[in-house]
């Protein structure tokens, strides 16, 4: 049998790491248009900072491929011929089964000239060799990667910039009354959102509230799917897939280049690492004979952003029937410890759909958020769902009950009963 894997991300290389576990005599081949073999996009930006260097956030080379048996090929695939099973690069290799996972490109949706954006390996070098040079750097797009990549180049002592269109930072992420308070303590960082860029040109940024300037522009808003291989598939603003991954019994897609149905039944373009590595575990089992399947995605985020944890999960509270929010203690109030918010966002039934959380160990409150996400829980029994206690460890009632709590009363102050 013989599976080519075109992609070396997150995607690409766990869908030929679960390809080989699948099927041991399988000859797979793996295209890498970039030649680093797989590593951590998600800790590029600590590239720029230079707290890690690129070899550090390499988690599997290209000779760690050879090893286990997977031909690795740095080259770029420029045509599948899909009715032939074929894939066109330096020369032409025939396949049985393949794994697309061609990931995403920076989408721009204004007139740019002489900006950085921050997708791969070399973008993340050159981001760093311009800021060697600079003084001020302006970045466009406060969403996870602007604001990253803005923390990365004020800890080098540059002065940032960021111009967001939206009247909120991270505004796919938490609601704008959760953002004022990670923007409230954010220091040194001058932030303009409702901000509309018209052209960029250089360091020389045109937008609606005026002109700014800077050494050199990074801009982070948004990604569009990689999709030019695949025009004969089933493509929308991504190539659609179910939930094993599949285009057909031969084509499997994974990653950013994706669109598939979330928890809730919307369509959705794959942006996270979690959910990429994980349809690759998919696509590359069934592509090598399995029959795997995708839980279906909620979407559970996070980040540390100025020594500031955040975390959110499913809907955000314009899609929501009902929330509450509460400042919560971590340890009993004696104790003197951290705090803690939490949102919690309910449907019309009382369903919790989603979640938001920011402070120490938010990501793992959210990741109890999410179960409860999936397991279709209602308000009550999360409000009353035992959590453990000792002093030194956590409340009575943690920060998620007395939240839970909250929204319980709020819903029946609205309804005048118990939903």
């Amino acid at each position: 049998m013989k599976i080519a894997i075109i992609g070396c991300g997150a995607a690409g290389a766990t869908a030929a790491q679960f390809a080989r576990k699948q099927n041991r005599k399988a000859e797979i081949t793996i295209y890498d248009n970039e030649g680093y073999g797989e590593y951590s996009k998600c800790a590029l930006p600590l590239v720029i900072s230079g707290e890690l260097s690129w070899n550090d956030i390499v988690e599997y080379s290209p000779q760690w491929f050879e090893r286990v048996g997977i031909n690795y090929r740095h080259e770029e695939v420029e045509k599948i011929d899909f009715d032939s099973m074929e894939v066109h690069a330096n020369d032409v290799v025939e396949y049985d089964s393949i794994v697309v996972a061609t990931g995403a490109r920076v989408a721009i949706p204004f007139e740019a000239k002489g900006a950085y954006v921050l997708r791969n390996m070399n973008d993340a070098l050159a981001i760093k060799k311009a800021a060697s040079n600079a003084k001020k750097a302006i970045i466009i797009g406060a969403g996870l990667i602007g604001m990253e990549v803005a923390e990365a180049l004020k800890s080098l002592g540059l002065g940032v910039t960021i111009l967001e269109y939206m009247q909120s930072i991270l505004p796919n992420m938490i609601d704008a009354d959760m953002a004022s308070y990670l923007l409230n303590n954010i220091k040194g960082i001058d932030i303009k959102t409702g901000c509309r860029v018209k052209k960029v040109e250089d360091g020389y940024v045109e937008t609606n509230e005026g002109d700014y300037e800077g050494d050199f522009v990074v801009i982070a808003t948004g990604n569009r799917a990689s999709v030019e291989l695949c025009q004969n598939c089933r493509v929308e603003r991504g190539i659609i897939v179910d939930e094993y991954c599949r285009v057909n019994d031969s084509i499997y897609a994974a990653g950013d280049c994706t669109q598939i149905k979330d928890f809730f039944g919307n369509d959705m373009l794959v942006g996270l690492g979690t959910i990429a590595a994980r349809q690759g575990r998919v696509a590359g089992i069934n592509a090598a004979g399995g029959n795997e399947k995708m839980l279906p995605v909620v979407s559970v985020k996070t980040a540390l952003l100025f020594d500031i944890e955040i975390a959110s999960v499913g809907v955000m509270q314009n899609h929501a029937s009902y929330y509450a929010r509460y400042s919560a203690n971590l340890l009993p109030e004696y104790m003197k410890g951290d705090k803690i918010i939490i949102k919690l966002m309910a449907s019309e039934d009382g369903i919790i759909v989603g979640g938001q959380a920011i402070g120490k160990n938010a990501s793992l409150y959210i990741d109890r958020i999410a179960y409860a996400i999936y397991k279709k829980m209602h308000i009550k029994e999360l409000a009353w769902f035992e959590n453990a206690y000792a002093p030194k460890v956590a409340p009575v009632f943690d920060a998620i009950n007395v939240t839970s709590q909250a929204l319980l009363l709020k819903t029946r102050r609205k309804n005048g009963r118990n939903i």
